[in-house]
């Protein structure tokens, strides 16, 4: 009984790691900190409530339907990979130039788009929720991956204040620099996963 409990808690734990290295919580913290380094605490408040409930949805829908969902509009993980990765690619640029508080800084969707998707639940990540609901984990470690994931995002993106003051301003805005240009490699290797696989 209890070398079959340690195997079901390390099932659970298996999950959670798994989704974990795709999706990302610390790795997310500067790229948060680069898309809302000049707005205010209450409205990046609301930014991490949004951007964590919308990702976590995404995971959901896509766990409980995501292979109708992809037949029902003929797209597949790789084309995910492709479309996200030019959409990244192109805010990195922009963050590269230092237009980022210009024209994303100021949208409220940013809570969406970026940080959401394809971020947080990005193709690596539906992908891997799907892969979860089928055996030999199944829907309930599928569900405990995707909460515990996302309630470790945003408690790590609700510290990301602190982390940030103790870089100061040239540091954050320095930080904010290397993680355009990082997010500009992230979505090259995006859109060449994609293309290789379709």
């Amino acid at each position: 009984m209890g070398q079959l409990m340690i195997e079901q808690v390390g099932v659970f734990i298996q999950g959670f790691l798994t989704l974990f290295i795709v999706f990302d919580p610390i790795g997310n913290i500067p790229l948060f900190h680069a898309f809302t380094s000049s707005l205010e605490t209450k409205r990046k408040g609301k930014i991490i409530n949004d951007s964590v409930k919308v990702a976590f949805m995404i995971l959901v829908g896509f766990a409980l339907g995501g292979s109708i969902i992809l037949d029902l509009f003929r797209i597949s993980i790789d084309d995910f990979k492709v479309a996200g990765g030019v959409l990244l690619f192109i805010m990195s640029i922009e963050g590269l130039l230092g237009k980022e508080e210009g024209r994303w800084m100021e949208r409220e969707d940013v809570a969406i788009v970026p940080l959401a998707t394809p971020l947080m639940a990005g193709p690596g990540s539906i992908y891997t929720v799907m892969y979860l609901m089928q055996p030999p984990n199944g829907p309930f470690v599928a569900f405990f991956a995707i909460t515990a994931n996302a309630l470790l995002q945003w408690v790590l993106l609700r510290s990301s204040n602190r982390i940030m003051k103790i870089l100061g301003k040239t540091g954050s805005t320095i930080v904010s620099r290397i993680m355009a240009f990082v997010l500009s490699a992230i979505a090259i290797s995006m859109i060449r996963s994609g293309l290789v696989g379709i």
